[in-house]
């Protein structure tokens, strides 16, 4: 009965946070949303059987992470977080959401690049993992969006590699506002 009763009051405390978090999300107040999120996920990194048990709480924790490091523009630290997650969620890195996420920062990495190989290699990537992540949600909208976006810009012809790469970066360089200041963030995907 006492372990039960503790279960429960742990299990309590993770939804009243994740509460706290998304409400503090809401508000704009990001710093406040990650450290409760990363305050939260501490028992699922030390405890990785946790994250079997209340797997859509983790889901939120973590991919909500993810979202605030895309929204702020710090896609290095979105990458380490989603590439932190497989050696303690496994189950997490085979979902169509964090597909949508690794594919969106992929996707940024080739928007900021200004080598054209690099663009490629990452057009390439995210593709890969829109194209796993709709193995997995196949009716998920975003997904098939930015699939059919990266594909059809990697779909452009070119008679050779260079010209290829090159005509990818024009197509990107389009893509990329003038002024920062209006860059448009992704809307937010579930959560």
């Amino acid at each position: 009965m006492f372990l039960i009763s503790l279960g429960l009051l742990a299990y309590g405390w993770l939804t009243l946070e994740l509460d706290r978090a998304q409400k503090a999300f809401s508000q704009g107040d990001l710093a406040g949303a990650m450290a409760i999120y990363a305050r939260v996920e501490g028992p699922f990194q030390n405890l990785p059987w946790l994250t079997q048990i209340v797997a859509q709480e983790h889901r939120q924790a973590s991919l909500n992470q993810v979202a605030i490091h895309y929204s702020q523009r710090n896609y290095a630290d979105a990458l380490t977080k989603l590439e932190e997650l497989p050696a303690y969620a496994p189950a997490l890195a085979e979902s169509g959401d964090y597909s949508f996420w690794m594919g969106n920062v992929l996707f940024r990495q080739a928007l900021e690049s200004k080598d054209p190989e690099t663009v490629a290699n990452a057009l390439k990537s995210a593709m890969a993992e829109y194209q796993r992540g709709l193995a997995a949600q196949p009716e998920d909208w975003d997904l098939k969006f930015n699939f059919e976006l990266v594909r059809n810009i990697l779909a452009q012809p070119g008679r050779d590699r260079k010209a290829q790469e090159q005509k990818i970066k024009s197509i990107i360089d389009k893509m990329r506002p003038q002024d920062p200041s209006r860059q448009q963030v992704a809307p937010e995907k579930r959560g």
